[in-house]
Protein backbone atom coordinates (compact mmCIF):
# COMPACT_ATOMS: atom_id res chain seq x y z
CA UNK A 1 0.00 0.00 0.00
CA UNK A 2 1.08 3.04 -0.86
CA UNK A 3 2.15 6.04 1.53
CA UNK A 4 -0.45 8.81 0.22
CA UNK A 5 -3.15 6.70 0.94
CA UNK A 6 -2.55 6.43 4.89
CA UNK A 7 -4.18 7.91 7.30
CA UNK A 8 -2.23 10.33 9.30
CA UNK A 9 -2.58 9.45 12.60
CA UNK A 10 -3.98 12.23 14.98
CA UNK A 11 -2.56 12.33 18.82
CA UNK A 12 -4.50 13.66 22.17
CA UNK A 13 -3.15 17.02 21.82
CA UNK A 14 -4.78 17.04 18.28
CA UNK A 15 -8.10 16.35 19.46
CA UNK A 16 -7.71 18.58 22.19
CA UNK A 17 -7.15 21.35 19.73
CA UNK A 18 -9.77 20.59 17.23
CA UNK A 19 -11.89 20.37 19.95
CA UNK A 20 -11.18 23.68 21.26
CA UNK A 21 -11.24 25.49 18.16
CA UNK A 22 -14.85 24.00 17.41
CA UNK A 23 -16.29 24.62 20.63
CA UNK A 24 -14.82 28.73 20.62
CA UNK A 25 -16.54 28.35 16.98
CA UNK A 26 -19.76 27.46 18.25
CA UNK A 27 -19.77 30.09 21.47
CA UNK A 28 -18.88 32.77 18.93
CA UNK A 29 -21.57 31.84 16.60
CA UNK A 30 -24.52 31.34 19.88
CA UNK A 31 -23.26 35.11 21.29
CA UNK A 32 -23.56 36.66 18.17
CA UNK A 33 -27.44 35.55 18.03
CA UNK A 34 -27.90 36.28 21.79
CA UNK A 35 -26.78 40.05 20.86
CA UNK A 36 -29.04 40.12 17.92
CA UNK A 37 -31.75 39.08 19.96
CA UNK A 38 -31.60 41.32 22.16
CA UNK A 39 -30.24 44.40 20.11
CA UNK A 40 -34.49 43.36 18.37
CA UNK A 41 -36.09 42.82 21.93
CA UNK A 42 -34.28 45.63 23.80
CA UNK A 43 -37.11 48.61 23.24
CA UNK A 44 -34.49 51.71 23.75
CA UNK A 45 -32.71 50.29 20.67
CA UNK A 46 -32.28 53.17 18.65
CA UNK A 47 -33.47 55.31 21.06
CA UNK A 48 -29.49 55.94 22.25
CA UNK A 49 -26.95 57.86 20.19
CA UNK A 50 -24.12 56.46 20.59
CA UNK A 51 -21.89 59.36 18.61
CA UNK A 52 -23.01 61.28 22.13
CA UNK A 53 -20.88 59.30 24.46
CA UNK A 54 -18.04 60.81 24.33
CA UNK A 55 -19.44 64.04 25.64
CA UNK A 56 -19.34 61.89 28.73
CA UNK A 57 -15.86 60.54 28.67
CA UNK A 58 -13.95 62.17 31.48
CA UNK A 59 -10.40 60.78 29.96
CA UNK A 60 -8.48 58.57 28.33
CA UNK A 61 -6.92 55.56 30.22
CA UNK A 62 -3.49 54.54 29.73
CA UNK A 63 -4.89 51.88 27.47
CA UNK A 64 -6.95 54.08 25.44
CA UNK A 65 -10.11 53.44 26.13
CA UNK A 66 -12.37 56.37 27.84
CA UNK A 67 -13.00 56.20 31.15
CA UNK A 68 -16.69 57.33 32.14
CA UNK A 69 -16.01 57.65 36.14
CA UNK A 70 -13.35 57.74 38.61
CA UNK A 71 -12.51 57.58 42.12
CA UNK A 72 -9.88 59.36 43.89
CA UNK A 73 -8.60 58.39 47.23
CA UNK A 74 -7.52 62.01 48.51
CA UNK A 75 -4.43 62.75 50.31
CA UNK A 76 -4.70 63.05 54.29
CA UNK A 77 -1.67 63.98 57.16
CA UNK A 78 -2.47 62.75 60.31
CA UNK A 79 -0.28 61.84 63.65
CA UNK A 80 -0.13 58.26 64.45
CA UNK A 81 0.40 56.90 67.88
CA UNK A 82 3.61 57.02 67.72
CA UNK A 83 3.70 61.03 67.05
CA UNK A 84 4.56 60.77 63.57
CA UNK A 85 3.41 63.33 60.89
CA UNK A 86 2.14 60.61 58.22
CA UNK A 87 0.65 61.75 54.73
CA UNK A 88 -1.27 59.30 52.85
CA UNK A 89 -0.27 59.33 49.17
CA UNK A 90 -3.35 60.23 46.46
CA UNK A 91 -4.67 57.87 44.66
CA UNK A 92 -7.04 57.49 41.95
CA UNK A 93 -8.92 54.55 40.03
CA UNK A 94 -9.86 53.90 36.82
CA UNK A 95 -11.35 50.36 36.98
CA UNK A 96 -13.28 50.14 39.78
CA UNK A 97 -17.05 49.07 40.37
CA UNK A 98 -18.87 51.16 43.53
CA UNK A 99 -21.85 49.45 45.48
CA UNK A 100 -23.93 52.15 47.49
CA UNK A 101 -26.20 50.31 50.23
CA UNK A 102 -28.62 53.46 52.49
CA UNK A 103 -29.58 51.78 55.64
CA UNK A 104 -31.96 53.71 58.11
CA UNK A 105 -31.54 54.26 61.83
CA UNK A 106 -34.93 53.26 63.19
CA UNK A 107 -36.07 53.07 66.97
CA UNK A 108 -38.85 50.11 67.42
CA UNK A 109 -40.99 49.57 70.16
CA UNK A 110 -43.51 46.78 70.82
CA UNK A 111 -46.55 47.61 72.39
CA UNK A 112 -48.33 44.38 73.94
CA UNK A 113 -51.43 43.59 72.48
CA UNK A 114 -50.51 45.45 69.17
CA UNK A 115 -48.91 43.71 65.69
CA UNK A 116 -46.04 45.38 64.92
CA UNK A 117 -43.94 48.02 66.60
CA UNK A 118 -44.41 51.51 66.91
CA UNK A 119 -41.44 53.44 65.09
CA UNK A 120 -40.47 56.29 67.45
CA UNK A 121 -37.24 57.85 65.43
CA UNK A 122 -36.68 57.35 62.29
CA UNK A 123 -33.16 58.60 60.61
CA UNK A 124 -30.77 58.21 58.11
CA UNK A 125 -27.92 56.26 59.17
CA UNK A 126 -23.74 56.00 57.81
CA UNK A 127 -24.11 55.17 54.06
CA UNK A 128 -22.37 51.73 53.53
CA UNK A 129 -19.92 51.42 49.97
CA UNK A 130 -18.52 48.64 48.76
CA UNK A 131 -15.14 49.36 46.74
CA UNK A 132 -14.08 46.76 44.14
CA UNK A 133 -11.10 46.61 41.46
CA UNK A 134 -7.77 45.31 40.33
CA UNK A 135 -4.81 46.96 40.19
CA UNK A 136 -2.92 45.64 37.15
CA UNK A 137 1.25 46.01 36.90
CA UNK A 138 2.95 46.84 33.89
CA UNK A 139 4.92 44.14 31.73
CA UNK A 140 3.39 41.38 33.52
CA UNK A 141 5.58 41.99 36.84
CA UNK A 142 2.71 42.55 40.34
CA UNK A 143 2.10 46.35 41.12
CA UNK A 144 4.16 46.50 44.13
CA UNK A 145 4.20 49.93 44.52
CA UNK A 146 0.88 50.30 43.80
CA UNK A 147 -0.49 48.06 46.39
CA UNK A 148 1.90 49.56 48.91
CA UNK A 149 0.28 53.00 48.49
CA UNK A 150 -3.20 51.21 48.39
CA UNK A 151 -2.50 50.09 52.32
CA UNK A 152 -1.27 53.58 53.24
CA UNK A 153 -4.45 54.76 52.88
CA UNK A 154 -6.88 51.85 53.94
CA UNK A 155 -4.68 51.63 57.27
CA UNK A 156 -5.06 55.16 58.08
CA UNK A 157 -6.81 55.63 61.31
CA UNK A 158 -8.68 58.69 59.89
CA UNK A 159 -11.28 59.94 57.62
CA UNK A 160 -10.24 59.61 54.31
CA UNK A 161 -11.79 62.60 51.71
CA UNK A 162 -12.94 60.67 48.57
CA UNK A 163 -13.81 62.37 45.06
CA UNK A 164 -16.41 60.94 42.46
CA UNK A 165 -18.96 62.05 40.79
CA UNK A 166 -21.44 59.16 41.81
CA UNK A 167 -20.45 59.44 45.73
CA UNK A 168 -21.03 63.36 45.77
CA UNK A 169 -24.91 62.75 44.62
CA UNK A 170 -24.94 60.43 48.04
CA UNK A 171 -23.81 63.49 49.96
CA UNK A 172 -20.39 61.25 50.56
CA UNK A 173 -17.42 63.22 50.52
CA UNK A 174 -15.59 61.13 53.27
CA UNK A 175 -15.15 57.82 54.30
CA UNK A 176 -13.84 55.71 56.90
CA UNK A 177 -12.90 51.78 55.73
CA UNK A 178 -14.45 48.77 58.18
CA UNK A 179 -13.16 46.03 56.41
CA UNK A 180 -10.52 45.93 53.89
CA UNK A 181 -9.52 42.71 51.38
CA UNK A 182 -6.81 41.51 48.98
CA UNK A 183 -7.61 39.01 46.88
CA UNK A 184 -5.18 36.49 45.32
CA UNK A 185 -6.08 34.35 42.26
CA UNK A 186 -4.31 30.98 40.62
CA UNK A 187 -2.12 32.74 37.97
CA UNK A 188 -3.00 36.37 38.59
CA UNK A 189 0.68 37.19 39.18
CA UNK A 190 0.64 40.44 37.20
CA UNK A 191 -2.41 42.20 39.02
CA UNK A 192 -3.61 42.57 42.75
CA UNK A 193 -8.12 42.53 43.32
CA UNK A 194 -9.85 44.13 46.35
CA UNK A 195 -12.74 44.60 47.88
CA UNK A 196 -12.80 47.66 50.34
CA UNK A 197 -16.13 48.14 52.90
CA UNK A 198 -16.71 52.11 53.81
CA UNK A 199 -18.97 54.25 55.27
CA UNK A 200 -19.58 57.63 55.28
CA UNK A 201 -18.28 60.14 57.89
CA UNK A 202 -18.74 63.48 58.32
CA UNK A 203 -16.97 66.28 59.75
CA UNK A 204 -18.07 67.42 62.76
CA UNK A 205 -17.06 71.56 63.59
CA UNK A 206 -16.90 72.22 67.24
CA UNK A 207 -17.69 75.88 68.15
CA UNK A 208 -16.07 77.05 71.35
CA UNK A 209 -18.51 79.49 73.27
CA UNK A 210 -17.61 81.66 76.25
CA UNK A 211 -14.26 83.47 74.57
Amino acid sequence: MKNEYLIPKITRQGYALIGARTGGEIAASIAAEIRKESLQKNPYNGQIDQSNLSKFELYKSELGTSVMEDVTFESITYTDNKNNEVTTPKMTFQAILVDVNLPRNIVKTEIQGRDGTVKEYIGEGDVQINFRGVITGQNGHYPSDEVESLLKIIKAPVAIPVTSDYLLSFDVTNIVFEDRGLEREEGGYSYQAYSLYAISDTPQELQITGI
